[in-house]
């Protein structure tokens, strides 16, 4: 072999090992890039879920629940929503003061029941100081529905209505709300009569209103169909000239601790106070603890008694 071509095959082999080398290299270079790469991510799944359109008695930014002011627990109202509402129910009941074991019986099957709110025309408490109505404000505690308070004579300390005000969540000592085709009112009578200022008051809030059912709460009853003197003592007469005055389909009321009821020139008078408080069996043959169901069906009203056992 000549000594040129010896040389050439020399460099080819040399070369070709080298290109080989390069080879080599790169792929053991890209393998190393790849690996050192983040893998990514898978793209994320999707789960649909059927959507359930839901309705609300209270606005979004509304909380039916217990608020808390340092130590104290205040049993809050919450403001209803709804003015569209044609068919709905809600409860009444009145003077569970000292009645724990029924008025927690009673705050159970309300809530379950179907209702809208509850209504409680008083006597919430016996003496109506801070430590009672911080007692009342724990009761109140697991009850999720709008709740709507009355003031009794029982609730005020002194004639005052401070701790009222302050735990039971009544937003003033008169109110009105409305849901549905109803205006609700609430009046204080808690001195046990009616003076000009709250009828003036009463007799304004009425009138403002276009609602064509009007329900009108209070503690004490104008007038009692069972025929006992245990009423209000002053403005009664004024009272129910009102509430026929302006239509008034109902008027709720408690002090009495009997379900009695009774129609006067065209409106409906009911008293439950069977909330709780020791029964007034004395004059009263339907003295039973009990709730009322109101149910509302466009402009028509009926009521149901329901009867709790101890």
């Amino acid at each position: 072999m000549r000594p040129h071509q010896k040389n050439l095959e020399k460099n080819i082999s040399v070369k070709g090992i080298a290109f080989l080398t390069i080879i080599v290299i790169s792929t053991l270079l890209i393998i190393l890039i790849i690996q050192s790469s983040p893998v990514p991510a898978p793209p994320p799944t999707t789960t649909l879920t059927p959507s359930i359109p839901t309705a609300s008695l209270t606005p979004p930014a509304t909380k039916a629940a217990t608020v808390i002011h340092g130590e104290d627990q205040v049993a809050t109202p919450t403001p209803l929503w709804g003015t569209e509402v044609s068919r709905f129910t809600f409860a009444v009941c009145g003077d569970n003061r000292g009645g724990d074991e029924i008025y927690s019986k009673i705050l159970r099957f309300v809530q379950y029941d179907d209702v809208a709110f509850l209504v409680n025309t008083g006597d919430l408490v016996n003496y109506g100081d801070a430590d009672q109505f911080q007692h009342f404000a724990e009761l109140m505690d697991d009850f999720s529905l709008p709740f709507f308070p009355v003031a009794g004579n029982h609730d005020a300390a002194g004639g005052l209505l401070d701790e009222y005000l302050r735990y039971s969540g009544a937003p003033d000592v008169h109110y009105s709300f409305d849901y549905g085709l109803g205006h609700f009112v609430i009046i204080d009578s808690h001195h046990g009569v009616l003076q000009n200022r709250e009828l003036e008051w009463l007799e304004a809030d009425l009138a403002a209103t276009s609602q064509p059912l009007k329900f009108v709460f209070l503690h004490h009853p104008p007038y009692d169909p069972d025929g006992t003197d245990h009423i209000m003592e002053g403005g009664n007469q004024q009272f129910m000239t009102m509430m026929e005055k302006f239509d008034v389909s109902h008027v709720f009321a408690g002090h009495i601790h009997a379900f009695v009821e009774g129609e006067r020139n065209g409106v409906q008078y009911i008293i439950t106070g069977g909330c709780g408080a020791v029964l007034y069996t004395v004059g009263h043959p339907l003295a039973f603890y009990h709730y009322i169901r109101v149910y509302i069906d466009g402009s028509e009203v009926s009521t149901e008694i329901v009867k709790i056992v101890p």
